[in-house]
């Protein structure tokens, strides 16, 4: 009985860290590159592993245009055009955040999990530059799904 037990657990186990949501960016990332004169950076960041197994899409303005998939302790980094901005994050269910990039600017947008009766939502929250630089320095990078 104790070896059927352990063996249950073990199982699961297994399943909840292959369950567990990689994060993958699909635009390029240019965290690496000085920011250009005229644009401005966005990051998503997500900083927690509660609901770990889920994963949000991340768009910018529409669902035609992905900038990646954000797992838990992790962050997307991409350029913009400075410009009202709708960074769309969707899972089971969707939301809208509206940034207004300014030329030059950085923005840290942290996308927080938040488990419903029968689905995932996510709410947002806007970092100061020093706590997004902090939170950035934790996370892991994406993987990429992008070339030049």
């Amino acid at each position: 009985m104790k070896s059927l037990l352990k063996l249950n657990l073990i199982a699961l186990l297994a399943i909840l860290v292959a369950s567990c949501a990689s994060t993958k960016q699909f635009k390029k990332f240019t965290q690496d590159e000085d920011l250009e004169s005229d644009k401005a950076r966005i990051y998503i960041v997500r900083t927690g592993n509660f609901g770990g197994f889920v994963k949000f899409n991340v768009f910018d303005n529409s669902k035609d245009n992905q900038m990646g998939s954000l797992g838990p302790k992790s962050y997307l980094c991409f350029d913009v055009t400075p410009e009202e901005h709708k960074i769309i994050a969707q899972a089971e269910t969707e939301r809208v955040y509206t940034i207004n990039a300014q030329k030059g600017k950085t923005y840290y947008l942290r996308l927080i999990p938040k488990m419903g009766f029968n689905y995932a939502r996510v709410n947002f929250e806007m970092l100061s530059a020093q706590e997004g630089k902090e939170a950035v320095k934790k996370l892991k990078t994406p993987k990429m799904y992008y070339s030049e």
